[in-house]
């Protein structure tokens, strides 16, 4: 069957795309410092500057769970606690490490200059759930993805 017949064929009748239900992995699988020595190094060194000290103690401990799998070869997106199914809920929030050079484009501003937070070379999103670091978002690091990839092919983790 080509590519064309088999997407047509995940199409419901509502014009949909059906997609496979997603296995969540529950149990982790590995230690993140083990592919991301450096990495984890410079968010323990980004953390400190930020005063996020009770997140800093936890950076050696983390656990792999999953890795996004969008395909974009950009994203280097792991989870170091199963997914949720929804949202993260109320206790989530976000930190984010910017690239220096990021401007706003509402205010012409950078966001080195804005943001209270760090800059680092690689912009760096972290889903912080419960005081604990639920997923690391490292964008436009190749190597860091490069590892990731390495170490959960498509078949390993999620299905998705």
């Amino acid at each position: 069957m080509d590519e064309c017949e088999r997407l047509l064929r995940e199409i419901d009748d509502s014009g949909a795309i059906k997609r496979p239900e997603q296995r969540i992995n529950t149990e982790p699988l590995f230690q993140l410092r083990g592919i991301w020595p450096e990495a984890i190094d410079r968010l323990k060194d980004l953390l400190t500057k930020a005063g996020e000290l009770e997140l800093v103690a936890t950076i050696d401990g983390l656990q792999v769970f999953d890795r996004c799998r969008c395909g974009a070869d950009y994203c280097a997106t792991v989870y170091t606690r199963p997914q949720p199914s929804g949202g993260y809920g109320p206790t989530h929030r976000n930190i984010v490490f910017s690239n220096p050079d990021t401007v706003d484009l509402d205010s012409g501003t950078t966001v080195g200059e804005m943001s209270a937070y760090p800059t680092t070379r690689y912009m760096t999103i972290l889903d912080v759930v419960d005081d604990q670091i639920a997923c690391i978002e490292i964008l436009d690091d190749h190597e860091s993805r490069r590892r990731l990839v390495a170490a959960l092919p498509n078949g390993e983790g999620s299905s998705t």
